[in-house]
């Protein structure tokens, strides 16, 4: 999700506030009863606890959101009321162990076969601002449930109840969660006899457009005989790491350098790089740790940073970086780019053309890679003159649309 503006964050509190407010005036939260049954113990996937949190109808969220200033997607007509539950899970770490991690998750009621449906969120720097902890945080996928779908969106590594540095934007670590808690989701489904259809939908904006192709990718490419997807939306996701870094690096002023530290912090811990002082100048090279223990939302962030990201970055690695010269970094940001490879399930990508943020050339680079690549069903849908705030809403109506489209046409 975009950094939002001032006023766009005091909506957001109003709305949290409300929504804390309706989660106290509920029944306690109860928790699921421990059933062994369907679930394999001490593997990536084990459900470990389903906890119902609240029920919220269509209604509640449209005054909800019409209080804090917002509005249901224009053309969406929600249906059903949804139970919400945090649910927590195993997946595998960077060391291949498992390790806990939490998401959220929603039912739609009065609906006899579910079609389910994981929805990735966007970049989140603060480790409390996701579903699990708000369901406000995950507001996409508790729309897109109150359209008829069982909805998963898990909280990532690093976030949520993950403690740690979230590995932001490394394909793997990032696939993890998803498939893992859609296969949580099939065992509380199991459990509690939820019958499942055969469809399975992804998708995801912003990072979690880059989560969602990436997911599909390992999918498609490793498990194929367990996840077979129906259709695929990756939304306005920064693809082509390589060329986006390019760019940025180019350039000498960025508005959000939080994602430009988030990335290369990541990648220096994932791959023990030990290279901060090498890449930043001083003094943003001793805080950027400090910065990234997960206390501090986006623009806060920003706000200890700089915008020139000649003062940011130490001439020399940039100079080097952009003469072609920085293989580890380059070659991590290929390895982790969810390109070169061809779609079997269908995919759309959908991309505001004046994102400044995550720039719609990303979308460009992926389209014409997976069709080059012998995806014969992927598609790129521009929306004009939109940027990465202003498309956002817009995007997931049409991403759902077309899920809707292809459910009618089976």
């Amino acid at each position: 999700m975009p950094l939002r503006n001032p006023h766009l964050f005091v909506r957001t509190l109003i709305v949290i506030s409300l929504l804390v407010g309706m989660l106290s005036c509920e029944k306690e939260a109860t928790e699921e009863p421990e059933v062994e049954l369907c679930n394999t113990e001490g593997s990536a996937g084990e459900l470990l606890s389903a906890t119902y949190t609240m029920t919220l109808t269509p209604e509640q969220l449209e005054s909800i959101l019409a209080q804090g200033g917002g509005a249901i997607p224009f053309g969406l007509v929600l249906e059903y009321s949804v139970d919400v539950y945090i649910v927590s899970y195993m997946t595998l770490n960077n060391e291949s162990e498992l390790t806990e991690v939490s998401g959220v998750m929603f039912i739609p009621q009065g609906i006899d076969t579910l079609d389910l449906l994981s929805a990735q969120h966007g970049t989140v720097f603060k480790r409390d601002q996701v579903g699990s902890v708000n369901p406000v945080y995950a507001i996409d996928g508790m729309i897109t449930a109150m359209n008829g779908y069982m909805v998963v969106s898990p909280d990532y590594l690093g976030l949520g109840d993950s403690q740690g540095l979230h590995p932001y934007l490394q394909a793997e670590l990032s696939a993890n969660p998803v498939m893992d808690m859609i296969r949580a989701a099939r065992i509380y489904a199991c459990q509690n006899e939820l019958i499942l259809s055969d469809k399975l939908f992804l998708a995801g904006y912003s990072e979690g457009g880059y989560v969602t192709l990436a997911s599909q990718k390992i999918m498609e490419s490793d498990y194929s005989d367990e996840f077979q997807l129906t259709a695929v939306a990756p939304m306005a996701g920064p693809h082509d790491l390589l060329g986006m870094t390019q760019n940025l690096l180019a350039r000498h002023s960025y508005n959000n350098p939080a994602y430009l530290v988030y990335l290369v912090a990541a990648y220096n811990e994932i791959y023990e790089w030990d290279r901060l002082a090498d890449i930043f100048q001083e003094p943003y090279a001793a805080v950027i740790p400090g910065l990234l223990e997960g206390n501090l939302n986006g623009a806060e962030i920003n706000a200890e940073l700089t915008t020139d990201l000649d003062s940011l970055f130490n001439s020399e690695f940039k100079n080097s970086f952009l003469a072609g010269e920085e293989s580890q970094l380059e070659a991590a940001l290929v390895s982790n780019s969810p390109l070169d490879w061809g779609p079997i399930a269908p995919v759309r990508l959908i991309h505001g053309t004046a994102d400044s943020t995550v720039f719609y050339e990303n979308s460009v680079e992926a389209y014409e890679s997976m069709r080059a690549n012998g995806g014969v069903s992927v598609d790129l849908i521009p929306l004009f003159g939109l940027n990465h705030e202003t498309a956002a809403f817009l995007a997931y109506y049409f991403a759902i649309q077309w899920f809707d489209s292809l459910r009618a046409a089976n």
